[in-house]
């Protein structure tokens, strides 16, 4: 494995446990990025900086650029509040002699796995009177939420920020998901703790973990494809942001075995399960389903994309433009003269609008901004079917019940 990067990083450890042919399927494809994942990125970048600056808020931000790995993004109210969720959870562990690292990197190969392992932790604090050391990560997302109990990430995160600070002394362990877009039956911020003792027994699990890992990198050449396909690549969940996805045989059979296709006739592949005759259970089952299958769907058509531009003809497909809204592509002055030029009236060429109630909060100042909540809203923009044990929010009211309670 090639040292100075982490072939295992802990941001993985999720994934590679549930598959294990998962890093031999991706090995030596290029790095790539998302619209979504790089708006965490920023969102993360602010988070890092307020942490690093006590006086610094999020919405110190809002209206300013900030770039991912390549999307821009220019920061919005929403964005400043995610981070400002997790500034404020992890200033509020910082007391009582507590100490904060921010984006702490470690390095497993004090544990001899057999890839080069290690990642970069979003805060780690130590709480000594405690005896307790927290690790906490930052979600972006709203459209995975993510449990903290079992969490094998953060439990990775948890052993690198153990290993890296020797030193420290104490006796439980918390990780802690802030996912401030999400909803969660344990609320936007969740927690587990345990015992470091717990903690080093997994640490065995996560290294056979990586033992066949590394079995199914080295028996890829050496076993037929379907038997090594059968014994290595497992599909569910964790496909989501697998690089692989787009052509990994184990979703596709997942994916095609559920939406109940055929495609021995490649021409007309016949579809089976009308939805109309599931009963409600059915639908349930077909309901958890479909994620998957619309993933599949989703990575084979971005790993095409990747595929095109990077020269490989498609049959029956070609790449085309973009097109963007229009845009003034002049200086604004220029616009103005042929404006006003035409008989357009000055004030009518510019919108005003008031402040967001973020801005507002930073025109008010920490010790005045209480004044905007009982000023805001969140108005409903109508309803979403989500599975029942992945929301705090209380069920809504279905359209054919508001039509009834007008009746009467």
């Amino acid at each position: 494995m090639a040292h100075g990067h982490a072939t295992w990083p802990a941001s993985s450890t999720e994934a590679n446990w549930a598959c294990s042919g998962r890093l031999a399927l991706i090995d030596g494809l290029p790095e790539t990025t998302s619209e979504a994942a790089d708006w965490g990125t920023c969102c993360h970048t602010i988070g890092e900086q307020c942490l690093r600056d006590p006086i610094r808020q999020a919405v110190d931000y809002v209206g300013s650029t900030i770039k991912g790995k390549q999307f821009e993004f220019e920061v919005d109210e929403e964005m400043a509040d995610t981070a400002q969720v997790y500034v404020d959870y992890v200033r509020a562990l910082v007391v009582d002699g507590a100490a904060l690292q921010v984006e702490q990197r470690f390095s497993l190969d004090a544990l001899k796995p057999p890839f080069d392992a290690g990642g970069t932790a979003d805060a780690v604090v130590y709480k000594p009177k405690l005896r307790n050391l927290e690790v906490v990560d930052l979600k972006g997302g709203r459209g995975v939420v993510v449990a903290a109990t079992g969490n094998k990430q953060l439990r990775t995160y948890a052993l690198g920020a153990a290993l890296a600070n020797p030193a420290l002394q104490f006796d439980t362990v918390t990780v802690t998901i802030v996912q401030p877009r999400a909803d969660h039956r344990d609320g936007r911020i969740r927690s587990e703790t345990f015992h470091l003792a717990d903690l080093l027994e997994w640490t065995a699990d996560l290294l056979e973990a990586m033992r066949q890992s590394f079995r199914a990198f080295t028996e890829r050449k050496q076993m037929p494809d379907g038997a090594w396909q059968t014994g290595y690549l497992h599909a569910g969940d964790h496909c989501k942001f697998c690089p692989a996805a787009g052509f990994c045989p184990a979703l596709e059979q997942r994916a095609t075995d559920a939406a109940g296709v055929w495609f021995d006739d490649l021409d007309r592949p016949r579809i089976s399960n009308r939805p109309e005759d599931f009963t409600p259970e059915q639908l349930a089952q077909r309901l958890d389903m479909l994620d998957m299958i619309q993933e599949w769907a989703n990575a084979v058509r971005a790993y095409a994309h990747r595929q095109a531009e990077g020269g490989v003809e498609i049959p029956g497909y070609q790449l085309v433009e973009k097109i963007g809204n229009r845009a003034w592509g002049v200086p604004e002055q220029d616009v103005v003269n042929v404006l006003e030029a035409n008989g357009v009236e000055r004030d009518k060429l510019y919108t005003r609008k008031i402040v967001s109630p973020a801005q507002a909060e930073k025109l008010l100042g920490a010790k005045k901004k209480a004044a905007v909540a009982p000023l805001t809203e969140r108005p409903s923009r109508g309803t979403s079917l989500v599975a029942t044990g992945k929301t705090t929010r209380p069920a809504a009211v279905a359209a054919v019940n508001k039509h009834f309670d007008v009746l009467d």
